[in-house]
């Protein structure tokens, strides 16, 4: 399961670059979208997300807020 979400992941960014590529805006939403990720797998992943979000804006919507902490982002808590 986890390759698989990381695929489904790396699919969702090279779509928003296609349209970005072609002057459209481009965003990317994910949903507990690495639920299944290793650690090791999971870091590599966090890389690629912040270095994606130079260049689309990405929303994460998760329940494992410490896990996203690495990340330089705006974090918005819902209670």
């Amino acid at each position: 399961k986890g390759t698989q979400e990381q695929l489904a992941v790396l699919t969702r960014i090279a779509f928003a670059d296609l349209l970005i590529e072609k002057g459209k805006p481009a965003s990317l939403m994910l949903d507990d979208a690495l639920v299944f990720a290793d650690d090791d797998r999971f870091e590599v992943m966090l890389e690629i997300l912040a270095e994606a979000a130079q260049r689309m804006q990405i929303i994460i919507l998760s329940c494992r807020t410490s896990a996203y902490r690495g990340l330089e982002a705006k974090r918005l808590l819902l209670a």
